[in-house]
C-alpha cells in the first residue's frame, strides 16, 4: 500500500500552527513583562509592601493592621501572576535552551527566580497560618521582597555589573582579610586569655575581637590589656 507523501505533511502541518501560537504566546507575554508600565506596576507593588511592613512595626500602625495586611495580600497576589507569567515565557528569555521545560527550569533556579518564589510565600501560606504565632515566620519572607528591586533599577543593576567585573580582585581582598581576621583572633586569644578569661573564653572572642578592629567599629566591649595584646592590636588595626 503506497502512502503518497501529502499524506504524511498533513498531520505536520496541523501540528506547526500550535507550536507557531505558543511561541507567539511566550514573546507576547516576554514584551509585555519587559514594557515600562508592567515594571513600574510591580515596582509600585514592592515598595508598597516594603513600606507597609516597616509602617507596620509602629504602634501607630494598630488601627491600619487590616488595610496593611490586605495591601500585602494583594500585592502577593501580584507577585504570584507575575511569577507564572516568567515561567510561561522563560523559553524566550533563555532561548540558548533546546526546550521549553528547560528554559523554565533555569529560571526556577536562577537568582531572581527564587526571588520571585520567596515573594509570593506569603501568599500561599499566609491564609493557613493567619491566626497562629507562626504567621510572624511567613511574613519575614517579605524581608525578601526588596531583593525584586534588583530587576526593575538602573542602579542595582549597574552595581551587579561592577561587582561582576571585579569579582577576582574582590575574591583576593575577601581572602587576605579572612586569612588576616584568623590569625589575629586566634593569636588574640592566646594572648589574653590568661590576663582575662572571661573576656577572652574562646577562641570565637578572638575572631570577634578581630572584626570589631578590622572594621573599626570599637564597641569597646572587648580589647587587649597585656603589652603583647595591645602591640597586636595596634598592628592589626
Amino acid at each position: 500500500m503506497n502512502i503518497e507523501p501529502h499524506n504524511l505533511i498533513d498531520p505536520l502541518r496541523e501540528k506547526l500552527p500550535h507550536l507557531i501560537r505558543h511561541e507567539k504566546l511566550y514573546r507576547m507575554i516576554h514584551r509585555q513583562l519587559m514594557k515600562k508600565w508592567f515594571q513600574y506596576f510591580v515596582l509600585f507593588f514592592i515598595i508598597g509592601s516594603i513600606c507597609s511592613i516597616i509602617y507596620s512595626s509602629f504602634e501607630e500602625s494598630a488601627p491600619y493592621h487590616n488595610i496593611l495586611y490586605a495591601f500585602n495580600y494583594l500585592a502577593s497576589f501580584i507577585f504570584t501572576i507575575e511569577y507564572g507569567l516568567r515561567i510561561v515565557a522563560a523559553p524566550v528569555q533563555y532561548a540558548s535552551c533546546n526546550h521549553a521545560w528547560k528554559a523554565r527550569l533555569r529560571y526556577l533556579f536562577s537568582f531572581y527566580g527564587l526571588i520571585d518564589f520567596v515573594a509570593i510565600i506569603p501568599f500561599m501560606v499566609i491564609y493557613v497560618y493567619k491566626e497562629t504565632p507562626h504567621v510572624h515566620l511567613v511574613v519575614l519572607a517579605y524581608v525578601l521582597i526588596i531583593f525584586k528591586l534588583i530587576r526593575y533599577s538602573r542602579s542595582f543593576q549597574m552595581i551587579g555589573t561592577v561587582l561582576r567585573t571585579v569579582r577576582e580582585e574582590l575574591v583576593t581582598a575577601y581572602t587576605a582579610c579572612g586569612i588576616m581576621l584568623g590569625f589575629s583572633g586566634i593569636l588574640m586569644y592566646y594572648i589574653e586569655r590568661y590576663a582575662q578569661p572571661q573576656t577572652f573564653e574562646n577562641i570565637g572572642d578572638g575572631f570577634w575581637w578581630a572584626i570589631v578592629a578590622f572594621t573599626t567599629v570599637g564597641y569597646g566591649d572587648i580589647y587587649p590589656i597585656t603589652p603583647l595584646g595591645r602591640l597586636l592590636s595596634s598592628t592589626s588595626a
